[in-house]
C-alpha cells in the first residue's frame, strides 16, 4: 500500500512539473492544426453563436513577446452542441473570412482572411495572407505573408489561426498592457473578446497543477510523519 501511495506521489510531482514546463516549451505554430496547436499552449476559447444549430469557438489573446494578436476560430467544433434533437448535425462549417472587428481605443480596425473557404479542400491545411483596414484613414495594408493557417478536417469543419503584428495597424502604442476588443457580427452577434494585458492563459493549468501535485505531496509526508510519532 505504501509504495502504491508513493508511486502516486511521484506521478503527481512528475506531472505537475511536466505541466509547468509546457508553457515554456510551447510553440505557437507547428505542423498540426489550429485546434491542436490552441489547445496545446491552453489558450483560452470562448463560444459563440448565431443560430440554435452551430457554435463557434472563438480565441483572442495578445502576444506581445512577438509583437502580435492571435486569433483563432474554429468555425463548426465537433459536439454535441452542434447537433440538433435528432442528432443530426447543421450550420456552417466554412471560415468566415472578413469583418474581424478589433477595436484599439477610439480606433475599429477590420481584419479579413486572404482565404477562399471553399477552395480549401478537406483534410488539408494551408496557409494565406491577412489584410487590415483602418476605416480612420480608409487605408487597407495587405500582407502575403504566411499569417493565417487554416485546416478543414475530413468532415469539412474549417478553423484558422491568424496572427496580426502590431505593425500592420499603423501605430506606435500597441504593447502588452493595451487594452483591445475583439468581435465579428456574422458569427457572434454583439459578443466581444476584451484582452487587457499580457495573456496569462498557458501558464494558468500548468500553475494550478504544480500547486496541487505539491499540496499533494506534502500532506502525504506529514501524514506520514504523523504515523510515525504516533507509533513512537
Amino acid at each position: 500500500m505504501k509504495n502504491i501511495r508513493k508511486k502516486i506521489i511521484a506521478f503527481l510531482l512528475a506531472l505537475g512539473c511536466l505541466a509547468f514546463c509546457v508553457p515554456f516549451n510551447s510553440k505557437v505554430y507547428a505542423s498540426w492544426s489550429p485546434a491542436s496547436e490552441w489547445k496545446e499552449n491552453g489558450y483560452p476559447t470562448e463560444d459563440w453563436t448565431t443560430d440554435q444549430f452551430t457554435y463557434h469557438q472563438i480565441g483572442f489573446i495578445n502576444d506581445p513577446k512577438n509583437n502580435q494578436l492571435l486569433l483563432y476560430v474554429d468555425i463548426c467544433p465537433d459536439s454535441k452542441t452542434n447537433r440538433n434533437s435528432h442528432g443530426y448535425e447543421g450550420g456552417y462549417r466554412q471560415l468566415q473570412p472578413s469583418a474581424y472587428n478589433i477595436n484599439v481605443g477610439n480606433a475599429i480596425y477590420s481584419v479579413n482572411l486572404d482565404v477562399n473557404p471553399w477552395n480549401i479542400q478537406n483534410g488539408k491545411s494551408g496557409y494565406a495572407g491577412i489584410g487590415v483596414w483602418d476605416p480612420q484613414t480608409n487605408q487597407y495594408k495587405a500582407t502575403k505573408d504566411n499569417l493565417c493557417h487554416y485546416y478543414a478536417d475530413s468532415d469539412g469543419r474549417q478553423s484558422a489561426i491568424i496572427k496580426i503584428p502590431y505593425n500592420m495597424f499603423n501605430r506606435d502604442d500597441l504593447n502588452g498592457s493595451t487594452k483591445m476588443t475583439m468581435q465579428n457580427p456574422n458569427l457572434g452577434g454583439n459578443k466581444k473578446i476584451t484582452i487587457s494585458g499580457a495573456s496569462t492563459g498557458p501558464y494558468i493549468p500548468a500553475i494550478i497543477a504544480f500547486v496541487l501535485a505539491s499540496i499533494a505531496a506534502i500532506s502525504y509526508y506529514h501524514k506520514r510523519k504523523l504515523v510515525r510519532h504516533e507509533h513512537q
